[in-house]
């Protein structure tokens, strides 16, 4: 879930992009092309006929295309967070998709990034650390594993999330749906949603589903933005075009869910976002180990977490 309302980065995307390096690698299958800008992929593409799966970063839309969010999802209540009785400032979806990685390892199917701590964020976030992500191919499959190592001599405090967009191929301005979700897990019938400053409202709302369980994907859909799942719903999701036919899955361990597009515009892609973690809820001003889903490591301790793509066409 990113807007037109995230904190301004100190360089534009453009300027980021001319500093960046462009990897790629492919398995005879589909190829990734992945920027040391944000760790980010910038292309996923089925290899037969030079199909792009992945949106593009339009900026008119959306200048993202699967960013990594660390160390915080989503917006905090009044841009903050506290911890030992202080407070820190974190902008919304925290800082990495704004450093400049390095690659750590390539090998035929795999390519691992690495950001290293140095001291530069302490202001917003207190321990020193180390963000690993490891794009790996399989097949027609591309699995992002993302790992956070803490490197200071207390517990540390964080959220985790991945934030992929996929291209709907039937884009019409003047049609009502662009495409569908199909979610797999647990039954669903309830969604949260988030407003006043990126954080979510206490009441649940009816989920906006048709008759056979698919999800369609216009204006209406999002209207109060993202469509977000807090309770382990959800373990898959497929985006289909308008036909219904399946274009790609996405999959996780991660306990939140959103889906999202730009509100209250006819858009020509879907972001499919695992979290691990949640937006504050509104008016929330507890201590940082009460955040929703927050995640701990302790001195010397790695975490991990996964989202994994499957094209399907």
């Amino acid at each position: 879930m990113l807007d037109n309302n995230d904190a301004p980065s100190t360089m534009n995307n453009k300027q980021k992009q001319q500093m960046a390096k462009l990897n790629t690698i492919s398995n005879g299958e589909i190829s990734i092309t992945v920027s040391t800008a944000g760790a980010e992929m910038q292309n996923l593409k089925v290899l037969a006929g030079e199909r792009e799966m992945l949106w593009q970063g339009i900026p008119e839309y959306w200048h993202g295309r699967s960013p990594i969010l660390f160390p915080a999802v989503g917006g905090l209540w009044n841009g903050t967070y506290r911890l030992n009785g202080k407070s820190y400032r974190m902008p919304k979806h925290g800082f990495m998709r704004e450093k400049e990685w390095t690659l750590e390892e390539e090998t035929a199917d795999s390519l691992t990034y690495v950001y290293k701590d140095c001291g530069e964020n302490r202001e917003a976030f207190p321990w020193p650390y180390e963000v690993r992500v490891r794009y790996a191919l399989e097949g027609r499959r591309v699995k992002a594993t993302m790992t956070v190592l803490n490197l200071g001599d207390s517990t540390m405090f964080f959220q985790m999330g991945g934030h992929p967009g996929f291209v709907l191929p039937d884009f019409d301005e003047d049609a009502a749906v662009d495409g569908y979700l199909k979610l797999e897990g647990k039954k669903i019938s309830h969604v949260l949603r988030a407003t006043e400053q990126g954080c979510t409202e206490p009441q649940h709302f009816d989920f906006p589903k048709e008759a056979d369980g698919l999800v369609p994907l216009g204006v209406d859909t999002f209207a109060n933005e993202a469509l977000i799942f807090d309770e382990h719903q959800v373990k898959r999701a497929v985006v289909l075009d308008n036909a219904k036919r399946p274009l790609v899955a996405v999959k996780s361990s991660a306990p939140v869910w959103l889906f999202w597009s730009p509100q209250g515009v006819h858009a020509p892609f879907i972001c499919a976002e695992p979290w691990y973690g949640l937006c504050d809820p509104i008016g929330f001003e507890g201590p940082v180990e009460k955040r929703p889903y927050i995640n701990t490591a302790e001195p010397g301790q790695t975490w991990t977490g996964f989202y994994e793509i499957e094209v399907l066409i």
